[in-house]
């Protein structure tokens, strides 16, 4: 019965056999169906690495492992330090309390996380996410700024009052102006307020808008007499009957900026920056001058400038000199003559006469050329009178003579030196070299001719005016040097945090090197010995030793030793040549192995494949039925894929 079944077990055996060629053939026809899995084959690389490994014991591979486990944990650890300490960049700055809060609180809400600058005049975020966060921000209409503007008018609503639209217009019109001022560089932040009154009918009644602007500038920086007025027409010009006269600004201080404020006050921006940009010119004049001759950083100058900003306007009229008679211009003249009757002139005799005397008379020229009154004179000659018996003639002339005249306007110019000071501070001479102690020389002052030399260079680069009161003071004095509270680079915080982190890394990788060059490399990557030049080198050390031990030796001795290392050194090629040849025969062995074990595989695939033969052509009809249950499979696949395609579609 065995060997009945026998024969039945071994021809199911090939028919099975005979199914999975066919099915690899149709595998390999039909093109729906999977490739068969190869089996993936090592690189010689690796699987010499993978020997090596495998060939050492347990405590080398634990080492082994344990090292590689530290270099890649030290490898991550770098690159996540790295990439988790995030730059922070700016978000808003400048921004007010209450805007300040509502970006916080939406920070919060979108777990960003933020932090402040010093003096919370910034808000810093991870730089990954700055413009995401501030796009993010402007969706929910953050920052305000503090003032709305048309956007008000957006959202008006059926059935609003006239009276909510007037005030959401001027709400809006606010603060659209506010944030005009406060695009210029100067000013931190801008509110406007604007009284616009109702319009009435009758124009005797009508009243004009005014506005009241407070700006708050950035600190160190103010607005300059132009800015103001600029301001002034910006807001004047942008609501309708409101001129640049009914606008008052105010600073955050309370003080009144108006285009004519400061210059009434006194005070003038720009004559206060053209002082100061003239003294500064001048100091850098003097110490240009002095530097090549004292050293740099030896001097040290000042300057004072007192200006005069005031405008002087006064006329003057002058008369010239009298002219020679020949010379002089008569403007008119004019002659009286009268006679009266001659009268006995009675008295007592011997005394005085009791008639006044006549007016005092000036002559048009004066002796030796001085000069008369000044404008046109009528001057009254001496009368001449005749007397007779009879009459008295009285004559009176008066002539008119031209003066020169000339008139002068002047107007002093505006922004005259009235006076220069300047005050100069030498240092001692500073000499290079040793003396005879070999210390370095002390610094010695300057002589008073080098002084006096001094003092006229700065002078000359002044532009010194002696009729001005101009005054130059110089001094020579030791330069008190000041011990420098910056501490050196080494010490400065950000080199010292720096440090720490490369000291840090450095360890770690100075550590993990060791361990992979000590450790890993010798066990894994052996250096490769030269089995011939080794066993060399061991016998001539092995021949070194006993060459020094007969050496000490009495003849018979050294005799028996030297056969005896000659024996030795048979039998140890002895051994060696059976060594090699046992490992000869081995290999010869695997290879016949490995032949035959091939042979017999040959052997049972053309056993196998001749069978399937015969069966296909025994069996047709078993084998079409075969093929075509597989394509009816394959089919079926197919149109349930495609089904499945198809109603994802329209989905999609």
């Amino acid at each position: 019965m065995s060997e009945e079944a026998q024969p039945g077990i071994q021809e199911s055996e090939k028919d099975a056999a005979v199914v999975s060629i066919g099915s690899r053939a149709a595998s390999s026809a039909v093109p729906a169906s999977a490739p068969a899995r190869a089996k993936v084959k090592l690189p010689s690389k690796l699987t010499e690495l993978q020997g090596r490994f495998n060939a050492l014991n347990f405590q080398q591979r634990l080492i082994v492992a344990a090292a590689l486990f530290l270099f890649i944990s030290a490898i991550v650890f770098v690159t996540l330090s790295g990439r988790t300490k995030d730059d922070y960049r700016v978000l808003f700055s400048s921004v007010n309390e209450r805007d300040g809060a509502a970006i916080v609180a939406a920070l919060q809400q979108m777990n960003v996380p933020y932090k402040f600058t010093e003096g919370g005049a910034a808000i810093l975020v991870p730089e990954s996410s700055v413009y995401e966060t501030r796009l993010r921000l402007a969706g929910q209409g953050l920052p305000k700024a503090g003032n709305v503007g048309f956007e008000l008018l957006e959202n008006q609503k059926m059935g609003t009052s006239q009276f909510v639209e007037q005030v959401n217009y001027q709400r809006g019109l606010e603060g659209e102006l506010a944030r005009s001022i406060s695009s210029l560089a100067q000013v931190k932040s801008a509110r406007v307020m604007l009284a616009i009154p109702k319009q009435t009918a009758f124009m005797r009644e009508q009243e004009k808008p005014t506005a009241s602007v407070i700006v708050t500038m950035h600190p160190g920086r103010f607005l300059d007499s132009q800015q103001v007025a600029a301001i002034t027409n910006l807001v004047g010009s942008s609501v309708p009957n409101l001129g640049p006269a009914n606008v008052t600004i105010v600073d955050a201080e309370g003080s009144l900026l108006a285009p004519n404020a400061q210059r009434l006050a006194g005070l003038d921006n720009t004559q206060l920056k053209y002082v100061a940009e003239l003294e500064g010119a001048l100091s850098k004049r003097v110490q240009a001058i002095l530097e090549p001759v004292t050293g740099k950083e030896n001097v040290r100058a000042q300057v004072t400038v007192d200006m005069d900003f005031g405008e002087l306007e006064r006329t003057e009229e002058t008369f010239g000199r009298n002219s020679p008679p020949n010379q002089s211009s008569i403007r008119s003249q004019q002659s009286n003559e009268a006679a009266t009757p001659s009268s006995t002139t009675s008295g007592v005799p011997g005394a005085l006469t009791n008639q006044p005397p006549g007016a005092a008379q000036a002559p048009i020229n004066a002796p030796g050329g001085a000069a008369g009154n000044t404008g046109p004179q009528n001057l009254n000659a001496p009368p001449t009178s005749s007397s007779s018996s009879a009459n008295s003639i009285k004559k009176d002339t008066t002539v008119n003579y031209e003066l020169d005249r000339a008139i002068q306007r002047i107007k002093s110019e505006k922004g005259q030196i009235k006076r220069v000071s300047a005050g100069v501070v030498v240092n001692y001479k500073q000499p290079t070299g040793v003396d005879k102690d070999g210390k370095p020389l002390k610094p010695t002052p300057y002589s008073a001719k080098e002084l006096d030399q001094i003092n006229n260079l700065a002078r000359d680069a002044l532009g010194f005016n002696e009729r001005r009161g101009d005054s130059v003071s110089v001094a020579n004095i030791p330069f008190k040097i000041e011990p420098n509270d910056e501490p050196p680079f080494y010490k400065q915080p950000g080199v010292i945090e720096l440090s720490k982190e490369f000291f840090k890394f450095a360890i770690i990788l100075g550590s993990l090197g060791i361990m992979f060059f000590g450790v890993v490399k010798p066990l894994l990557f052996p250096k490769k010995v030269d089995t011939a030049a080794e066993e060399q080198r061991i016998e001539e050390e092995f021949d070194e030793k006993i060459k020094a031990e007969m050496a000490q030796m009495d003849p018979k001795a050294r005799e028996k030793r030297r056969m005896e290392v000659e024996l030795l050194k048979e039998r140890q090629r002895i051994a060696e040549e059976e060594e090699r040849l046992q490992a000869e025969e081995e290999r010869k062995r695997m290879e016949e192995e490995r032949q035959r074990h091939e042979e017999e595989k040959k052997q049972e695939y053309d056993e196998l494949l001749k069978y399937a033969q015969d069966f296909v052509e025994e069996n047709p009809k078993v084998v079409a039925s075969i093929f075509k249950e597989w394509l009816a499979d394959d089919a079926e696949k197919t149109n349930t894929a495609n089904a499945a395609a198809a109603a994802a579609a329209p989905a999609a």
